[in-house]
């Protein structure tokens, strides 16, 4: 789903608070239909948030934005130790992602690695706890801020989709022994398991876990082709598998033929 945000209307926060649940929350703990639009950025933990029958779960440094007039809720208990920042601002005439001239964005946004969007969460909130003269207005121009800031985030992620698979081509390449797992590798790319995925999806046209194995794969075949006396057992660890027996039975799935007869086969046409 998606929301949008007419800028040309001075949006008012209603409400701005962090939160923080120590152990899991109820099952339906959100059940509500509200008049405002609810902003919510998850700082740590857990969370699977639904919207008019959408799941999104969130994970660190994810964004919500929930639409006023949906019905959000929630069907499994957060992680312990969840912590969010929320804020509640007014829904404006021609907030409305069918509107012409307003700022659409999608309903989850990753924002991981983006701390001024962490930081304009934290602000509105300061704010609004602050004594401060004209504080309506300090956190309409933030509101507005914050949302530009996001709009340009989710812009670049959308365009650097090979960016980010080059890199974790880069990755994998380098430590061919390595097994990394999804999560590893979007932490050190500072995005979301999410937005790593759609990344390789977009540019390979497979799964993270679906290139790894490939990628290990051709660099066994490779091996095995230029240095016909190393055995299986010591390939297999130097790519990463857990054992010989593991490596040949994904590279005859992939090759439709086993190892040994992959090395004979090369090196007899080499002999001819």
């Amino acid at each position: 789903m998606a929301i949008g945000f007419n800028l040309a209307q001075p949006h008012r926060v209603v409400a701005a608070n962090s939160h923080y649940y120590k152990t899991p929350t109820e099952v339906l703990y959100i059940d509500r239909v509200l008049p405002y639009h609810d902003l919510i950025y998850l700082v740590d933990g857990g969370w699977m948030i639904t919207e008019n029958g959408v799941d999104y779960p969130l994970e660190k440094g994810d964004v919500l934005l929930l639409a006023a007039g949906r019905h959000h809720y929630t069907r499994l208990p957060s992680l312990p130790e969840t912590r969010t920042i929320c804020i509640h601002i007014t829904c404006e005439p021609g907030d409305d992602e069918n509107e012409a001239g307003t700022l659409t964005l999608p309903s989850l946004l990753h924002m991981k690695g983006a701390p001024e969007v962490k930081r304009y969460f934290e602000e509105i909130v300061t704010t609004l706890w602050a004594e401060k003269p004209h504080k309506q207005e300090r956190m309409s121009a933030l509101f507005t801020l914050l949302a530009l800031e996001l709009y340009e985030r989710q812009t670049k992620i959308e365009t650097d989709c090979p960016a980010i698979a080059d890199e974790v081509m880069r990755i994998i390449n380098a430590a061919p022994h390595k097994r990394y797992k999804l999560a590893e590798i979007a932490d050190m790319l500072y995005v979301s398991t999410k937005t790593l995925e759609n990344a390789m999806r977009k540019s390979v046209g497979m799964s993270f876990s679906a290139f790894q194995n490939q990628r290990k794969l051709e660099m066994v075949a490779l091996q095995l082709e230029m240095e016909p006396d190393v055995r299986l057992k010591e390939i297999a660890l130097v790519f990463g598998f857990c054992d010989e027996f593991h490596m040949s039975k994904a590279f005859k799935q992939q090759y439709g033929v086993s190892p040994q007869q992959y090395r004979r086969e090369k090196l007899g046409k080499t002999q001819k």
